[in-house]
């Protein structure tokens, strides 16, 4: 109950509300009388009319530490019937009342939606509320109504006949028992077996994903090659269990032991997690003792320690987010956030030591620190996201950064300077040439040269050409300069007041 009751921080200070206003307000639907500041409105009520709302009255509050109830009818649900909150609506009304009211603390009731709405004022004048005695009242608004619309996530049956994909399985994993082949570029996390027509993401000793290219030779399932349509492969596999056309047309099957999500002519896999109830017996120990002592740094360093094959873990300076898409769910701290973990439609066992994901659903009630988006599959989740960042690194350049060297292209490569890794990577923007990275310190920006070599500058260093062909960069030149290209000419590579001409065989 104590954490129902805490009451959260809107960071809306009086003065940002009235610059907010004059920049206007998309919720404002009365357009007959113009309003450039909260000053310009009278009274309560003709605020809570403006904003389209019904305003039945105001009076002493009946509720100790309260000094108005303002009793309105609003003119939004909480919640859409397509589950999306009006959490920026409700929060717009009542930070603009909260200006009216002189950091007075009060309450607004609508009794037709059974609302009660607590505000009050910190010592700085900013205002916190609760709804119906929840901090986070549209979160779980938000988690409720993925209860009521879970996708069930259906099993297919098909044999697997991809031999490197059954050893895969069979060696439970496990990269180093795999027997893949010869490896010939990185690229992304990925190692690629271009030559064998793979590629794989390894996570925590255990390979974590293994996209067949276009190039592989074989079924991967029976039936099932890539480069097929989605057609042909939904004429073997039946109706697809996931689909999304929001970037690119993907679909995808959950099978007895895999994902298999197909795209473009690639098939993608993912493991099943195997479920494993000591493990998650001590996960569901860590959620009650966060819930208990809140100390959300102690248990992000305990999580880590318990599940290290986490994809993602990003740390910005009010911000921490780390994924298990194979798990499940994924942990949010900071501003901004649903701080405690998000559970998706895979998520399987306990949350905390005496609730259970089984126990959310047909109770209806949720642990502290703990969202749902039973609508979402974290794994098919996690490869739109995939697909979408490769759409874009492959696909976006523009001239401005073309000049400047930031990228480079020509019709096999698009190459981009990753500054956090020092690397240059080159996407084969057809796909059928393998991708690669090429890690270079200080380097001063890369050239097309033809459609085989590219150019690039390292700063007191020299002059380098990459051959795509080979993957390989050899040095040209040696300066001690800055290394600055500035222009490339039949050949001839133009920098720092001299020049290099290339021949090529």
């Amino acid at each position: 109950m104590n954490k129902k009751k805490k009451i959260i921080i809107i960071t809306l200070s009086i003065i940002i509300l009235i610059i907010a206003f004059r920049m206007g307000y998309s919720y404002l639907v009365n357009k007959n009388k113009k309003y450039s500041s909260i000053d310009d409105f009278n009274n309560i009520k003709e605020l809570v009319n403006y904003y389209n709302c019904e305003y039945k009255g105001i009076k002493n509050s009946k509720e100790e530490n309260y000094t108005k109830d303002i009793y309105i009818i609003f003119s939004e649900d909480p919640i859409t019937k397509d589950g999306e909150t009006n959490k920026i609506f409700y929060e717009n009304l009542i930070s603009l009342i909260s200006a009216k009211m002189e950091r007075k603390d009060y309450r607004i009731i609508d009794e037709n939606k059974q609302l009660t709405i607590r505000v009050k004022f910190d010592k700085e004048g900013k205002v916190g509320y609760t709804i119906n005695d929840y901090s986070n009242y549209f979160e779980n608004l938000k988690s409720l109504y993925t209860i009521n619309n879970e996708k069930k996530d259906s099993t297919i049956h098909s044999n697997i006949v991809s031999r490197e994909l059954q050893n895969i399985i069979n060696n439970g994993w496990i990269r180093r028992n795999s027997g893949l082949g010869e490896k010939t570029s990185t690229c992304d996390n990925y190692d690629i077996y271009w030559n064998n027509g793979y590629k794989i993401k390894t996570i925590n000793n255990k390979i974590y994903n293994i996209i067949f290219l276009n190039n592989y030779q074989g079924e991967v399932l029976q039936g099932v090659t890539t480069g097929m349509t989605t057609e042909d492969i939904k004429r073997v596999l039946g109706e697809p269990t996931y689909i999304d056309n929001s970037e690119i047309e993907v679909i995808g099957y959950k099978l007895d032991n895999i994902y298999a999500f197909f795209t473009d002519g690639e098939i993608s896999v993912y493991r099943l997690d195997e479920f494993n109830e000591e493990d998650n017996k001590k996960f569901a120990s860590l959620m009650t003792k966060l819930n208990s002592d809140k100390d959300y740094n102690s248990f992000l360093s305990e999580l880590t320690n318990l599940y290290p094959d986490y994809s993602e873990y990003i740390q910005e300076s009010n911000h921490i987010n780390i994924k298990y898409p194979l798990r499940g769910f994924e942990s949010n701290f900071g501003q901004d956030a649903n701080n405690g973990i998000t559970i998706y439609n895979n998520y399987q066992g306990n949350i905390t030591e005496d609730i259970s994901i089984d126990d959310v659903k047909n109770s209806k009630k949720l642990p502290a620190n703990t969202y749902l988006n039973l609508e979402r599959n974290l794994v098919f989740d996690e490869e739109l996201e995939r697909l979408n960042d490769e759409l874009i690194t492959r696909d976006y350049y523009d001239n401005e950064g073309l000049a400047k060297g930031e990228f480079a292209v020509n019709s096999k490569y698009a190459v981009y300077y990753n500054k956090i890794y020092k690397e240059y990577v080159f996407y084969s923007i057809d796909k059928n040439n393998p991708d690669f990275e090429i890690r270079v310190q200080n380097a001063t920006g890369i050239y097309t040269l033809t459609d085989n070599y590219f150019v690039y500058g390292v700063t007191n260093d020299g002059i380098y050409v990459i051959d795509t062909n080979n993957m390989n960069a050899s040095k040209i030149a040696n300066d001690t300069g800055n290394c600055i290209i500035d222009r490339i000419e039949n050949n001839v590579i133009y920098y720092d007041n001299t020049s290099i001409t290339l021949s090529f065989n």
